[in-house]
């Protein structure tokens, strides 16, 4: 009885842990890996959040609710949510340092929309370049589809499985 008692326990604990271990924001990533004599100087990003996530943050982005992310409003929304993610490597994961510049948030279709750019402080060949997306906290799913990969540099997606999270790899030849 007291067997029977104690696995009830523990399968109710195992249940419970695993209902907070889930993306809570998906955002779909647009990557544009700028390359000058083969050799990446720049990225630029747009990152699309998923209509939830959207909803939740114009009401407290959008401060005059005209629709749009004014000045004032995009300098907030950098200061207080975008650089916080410093410490989460923004999500993406490259070996070479980068400086984070040119951000702006917009909306569009009733989404919100961060757009920047890493500008890359070493220099970078082209060949085997990799850039990789993923969150390992889990609260964060990043979406990569060959659809958002719009220039024509060779590349190949690649799934990351890494047992407590899942994102995307891109390989540059």
């Amino acid at each position: 009885m007291i067997q029977l008692c104690m696995q009830k326990i523990i399968l109710t604990i195992f249940i419970l842990s695993n209902l907070f271990a889930h993306p809570h924001t998906f955002i779909d990533v647009y990557p544009k890996v700028v390359v000058k004599n083969n050799i990446v100087t720049q990225i630029d990003f747009k990152w699309i959040m998923d209509e939830m996530t959207s909803s939740m943050l114009i009401m407290e982005f959008d401060q005059n609710q005209n629709g749009k992310i004014d000045k004032e409003e995009n300098k907030y929304i950098e200061e207080n949510y975008f650089l916080s993610l410093k410490d989460y490597d923004f999500y993406t994961h490259l070996k070479p340092k980068y400086k984070v510049t040119n951000f702006f948030a917009d909306i569009k279709n009733e989404k919100i929309v961060y757009n920047f750019t890493f500008q890359l402080l070493k220099k970078t060949k082209l060949s085997n370049f990799k850039l990789q997306f993923y969150d390992t906290d889990f609260f964060v799913s990043m979406q990569l589809k060959e659809k958002f990969i719009t220039q024509k540099i060779p590349h190949k997606i690649k799934d990351l499985d890494g047992d407590f999270y899942y994102g995307y790899e891109i390989i540059y030849k």
